[in-house]
């Protein structure tokens, strides 16, 4: 059982990219991997029924692979808008900024959502997501940065 750990965490260092857990009681551990799902997360306004609750990430034939599941906790169907940041090792855009790409959620749903990264030259990201049920703020960017609501 110890040499299936050790190998586990020789495999996840030599990869290079964290896995998110979802377990919020191990914090150390998150920040071991590199981060937490709130680190890589960015929402435009406060999100009442949507949070992303699993996180995993791995490079794969030398590109990025991210998933992450949202979890609607509101009986009722929700509609998410999300796109990437595409990061390299120093923080910096490797990648134009992405369309804001749709899903609905539906009632008490956990939603699996898969991305590739568009380049190789990604080692990192953070994702933005949108609700039209966000609260907002006077901070908010205009409605231009915004996916439309219909």
């Amino acid at each position: 059982m110890k040499r299936m750990a050790a190998i586990l965490v020789l495999g996840v260092a030599c990869v290079g990219m964290p896995a998110y857990a979802h377990d919020h009681h191990d914090h150390h551990a998150q920040e071991r991997a590199g981060g937490s799902i709130a680190s890589k997360v960015e929402e435009l306004g406060k999100m009442t029924s949507l949070k992303v609750t699993d996180m995993l990430a791995a490079r794969r034939d030398n590109l990025l692979r991210v998933q992450f599941t949202v979890t609607n906790s509101s009986p009722k169907n929700e509609r998410l808008h999300y796109r990437f940041r595409w990061l390299d090792n120093d923080g910096l855009v490797v990648w134009d900024e992405e369309p804001w790409k749709p899903e609905i959620i539906y009632g008490k749903q956990n939603k699996v959502i898969s991305v590739v990264a568009p380049t190789f030259k990604a080692t990192d990201f953070k994702i933005e997501l949108q609700s039209p049920r966000n609260s907002t703020s006077a901070e908010s960017s205009s409605t231009a940065d915004h996916p439309p609501y219909r």
